[in-house]
């Protein structure tokens, strides 16, 4: 019997070239998207999969109290041997950053980034060794343990246990970002151990670790900056617990609150809470100081939701296609059931049909993900989130399953519509038959791939809109021939400045921190310092006294930081206009004057800056602290003349070989750099405006096989209206009206509902665009010029046939 329904489906598509095409391209599209999502979504969720006891295993984040409510991924040092304090722990580890830069053996060099490591970490997050003993290899100082891509670079096939590196930290981070930078030689380092390849990806992405027992040296000849009992900074380690079976969560946090309560009292002026993030929760949780870049979780479920809508999209092409030819079929169905069958195999019948048409698309979906992959991947996104689709039996059956599932809801309501037909009404009167009548349900079908096609191409145009307003954001600083170049070491700058000055071409050079939004952000809690219970928690750069006038950023109050006495410039700080707000200051200069707690010294406010937007452009102007320590310089910021500027840049790397030889010339054109950053908001518009095009494509693929039909059981009426003297507008009005109505309706249904969608989304940018009529507009043109193409083509071609020809074959 089930021989007999896939021969039946196998014939009707052969029969029906054009509905069959029109519903196999239309899956396939749609569905390889769909199968491009899911294995987007299993590589966010295999993160640290291979991790034995990853259900037992925590990560200790921190937040602030009060109105300091930050999250950080990090917390204080100590905190991993305090809990070691506590029966419900097995095992815990603390890891500490600042571990990154370049590894010398010999000849050979490499770079590497990772952390410094207590010997309990293997015991929490058992990472296999290939070379040594992962009980003692982080248990003496200057120990290293690499990885197997470091090793063999640096030794070839020779073993590296024993062998002596020497490591200058460069300032990289896990995360790939170079950030604060403090370039620092430190010194040589013992190979203790070898890492085995991962056999999956993890949250912690090192490629070497270092013995935690290392930084109080590193400290003590001032290389780093570290305070082992220091629970005031959160922000530099992080604690990993591993839980004694039989032991949850809320044991871990009834020990992280007891702590909490005991360290940071509420008389102290550092105020914080620990909590407890099981380790398969940690990816796409959205807190400060990640380990690594991953697409946060309210991603993954609006990528969930575009998968659906899209194969939705799909399966009402089907449904409304199969429900539209059940006319041509229901002679077939009463046959089958005057001769015995009954609704169930009738149901059946149709549901095979659906499923197989499922399983053709499949294949065909499975090329075109292959060719959408790497337009995917070669996208400037995955830099940052590394997307790795492995095709592995499970994500095959994921597949099967999918296309399954596809089938079941596409073949479901034509199923069920068709199986309960009264095989005595379907002899007797075709019009008789409920359904056929106002074909109410294909209408409603109709219209949903309308608002669905029309809320994605609004979306689209909007996001287009906001891309470019993005890319032409008033920053509130001039980023126009300005060039920036990595410091790598802080003592690079004053050679570098003095070589560069004699340059006329050079309009002014400074050093900062990081160039204002790139991304990078460092915060700290500065409290007043005649009341050090008024806190705030407030962004913070470092700048020397040229900074201003490189970025053009004008004093609104008081005076530029010092230049020149090193000594006495950390005494003196800038703040922006809405630190003065949020400070309660009344105004500008009754703010310049007054003097800051920083926790490690007090200050003195010399002058307010007009506000200029420091963070990305997805936030708002914050509160911003802007000091002068050389020692946190990660740039050389300059600007030049716009009249030659290859010349210029090519006297500023030369000059740089010059005076700092044993680092390289890395410089990005400022207006660039911020570029690059905001592609990813460009990345999303092209991805939305795909989907938008898919969308649209299968709607209007709905609309040519709706047509098609019309155009096709009308053409008697057609021919006679041509005889009693018609002509070719009216015909194309007549066959087009009902459409154009339904478009009209879906119109009126989609634009509220594109505009709720969009201001939510639009409310994640503090500085954004508006939802206006003309964007509203052009989404509606578009789409309703595109449906009428296609239905008065029908119309069109219809009226252009032969009357008589018409007329006289049944």
């Amino acid at each position: 019997m089930f021989k007999n329904y896939f021969k039946t489906a196998w014939r009707n598509l052969v029969r029906n070239k054009t509905f069959g095409f029109i519903n196999i391209f239309g899956m396939a599209v749609s569905m390889s998207v769909c199968m491009l999502i899911i294995l987007i979504i299993n590589d966010q969720k295999s993160y640290d999969n291979f991790i034995s006891n990853h259900d037992r295993v925590y990560r200790v984040h921190t937040k602030g109290k009060g109105d300091n409510t930050n999250a950080t991924a990090s917390s204080a040092f100590p905190l991993a041997t305090e809990l070691r304090n506590f029966s419900n722990v097995e095992a815990s580890a603390t890891l500490f950053r600042n571990l990154g830069g370049d590894l010398f053996y010999k000849e050979q060099t490499v770079s590497g980034d990772g952390f410094f490591a207590d010997d309990n970490l293997f015991k929490v997050l058992d990472y296999k060794l290939k070379e040594g003993n992962a009980a003692t290899a982080l248990s003496q100082p200057r120990s290293l343990v690499i990885s197997q891509e470091i090793a063999k670079v640096l030794f070839g096939n020779d073993e590296a246990m024993g062998k002596v590196v020497t490591l200058n930290h460069t300032g990289v981070v896990p995360t790939g970002n170079e950030t604060g930078f403090r370039g620092n030689t430190y010194g040589q380092f013992l190979i203790t151990g070898v890492l085995q390849k991962n056999p999956g990806k993890t949250t912690l992405p090192f490629k070497m670790l270092a013995s935690l027992s290392t930084v109080t040296g590193l400290a003590k000849d001032s290389l780093l900056q570290s305070a082992p009992d220091d629970w005031d900074n959160v922000w530099t380690s992080y604690t990993y617990v591993l839980l004694k079976k039989g032991r949850k969560e809320a044991d871990l946090q009834y020990m992280l609150n007891t702590i909490a309560s005991k360290k940071y009292p509420t008389t102290n002026g550092s105020n914080f809470i620990f909590t407890a993030a099981a380790l398969k929760n940690i990816p796409g949780e959205l807190i400060g100081n990640q380990t690594v870049t991953t697409l946060p979780n309210v991603a993954l479920i609006f990528l969930a939701i575009l998968c659906i809508i899209i194969m939705l999209c799909a399966c009402l092409n089907y449904t409304n296609l199969s429900v539209a030819r059940s006319l041509t079929r229901v002679k077939e169905v009463g046959v089958r059931k005057v001769s015995g069958a009954t609704q169930r195999q009738v149901f059946q019948q149709f549901i095979i049909e659906s499923v197989f048409t499922s399983f053709i698309a499949l294949l065909f979906a499975f090329l075109l993900l292959l060719l959408l992959q790497p337009l995917f991947t070669g996208l400037w996104l995955n830099r940052f989130f590394d997307f790795s689709f492995h095709y592995t039996p499970k994500v095959y059956t994921t597949f099967f399953v999918f296309s399954l599932i596809v089938g079941l809801v596409a073949g479901l309501l034509p199923a069920a519509y068709i199986c309960l037909f009264n095989p005595v009404q379907i002899f007797r009167n075709l019009n008789a038959i409920k359904g056929f009548r106002g074909l109410t349900l294909r209408k409603v079908l109709l219209v949903t791939q309308f608002i669905v096609s029309l809320i994605f191409v609004i979306s689209a145009t909007l996001i287009y809109a906001q891309t470019k307003h993005v890319f032409n954001f008033d920053y509130g600083f001039n980023k126009d021939n300005v060039v920036n170049i990595k410091l790598y070491k802080a003592g690079n700058y004053d050679r570098f400045a003095q070589a560069i000055s004699s340059n006329r071409n050079v309009i002014a050079a400074s050093a900062c921190t990081f160039p204002p939004s790139s991304g990078s952000n460092n915060t700290t809690l500065i409290f007043k310092a005649d009341n050090k219970k008024d806190s705030l928690q407030t962004g913070v750069m470092d700048i020397d006294g040229k900074c201003l006038d490189v970025w053009n950023i004008p004093l609104v109050a008081g005076k530029n930081l010092p230049v020149i006495s090193p000594d006495s410039v950390d005494q003196f700080v800038l703040i922006n206009q809405k630190m003065i707000s949020a400070f309660g200051y009344p105004s500008a200069n009754a703010a310049v004057g007054q003097r800051l707690w920083l926790g490690d010294n007090t200050v003195q406010i010399a002058g307010v800056v007009k506000d200029f937007q420091y963070l990305d452009v997805t936030r708002g102007i914050e509160p911003l602290l802007l000091r002068n320590r050389k020692r946190e310089f990660g740039w050389v910021t300059v600007r030049i003349a716009a009249n030659n500027e290859a010349a210029t840049v090519q006297f500023l790397q030369t000059a740089w070989k010059k005076v700092n030889p044993d680092t390289k010339f890395d410089y990005m054109f400022f207006d660039d750099q911020l570029h690059e950053f905001h592609s990813m908001l460009s990345d999303a518009a092209s991805i939305i405006g795909f989907l938008s095009l898919i969308a649209v494509a299968i709607s209007c693929l709905g609309l040519l096989g709706m047509a098609l039909y019309t155009a096709e059981t009308r053409r008697k009426e057609v021919a006679i209206r041509k005889v009693l003297g018609s002509g070719v507008l009216q015909i194309i009005f007549l066959l087009s009206k009902n459409y154009l109505v339904l478009l009209g309706i879906a119109i009126l249904i989609a634009t509220p509902i594109a505009y709720m969608l969009n201001n939510a989304w639009l409310q994640f940018f503090a500085s954004r665009v508006s939802i206006t009529p003309l964007i509203l507009c052009t989404g509606i043109s578009g789409l309703s010029f595109i449906c009428f193409c296609i239905v008065g083509l029908q119309g069109w071609r219809v009226s252009r046939g032969n009357p008589a020809k018409s007329l006289r074959s049944e």
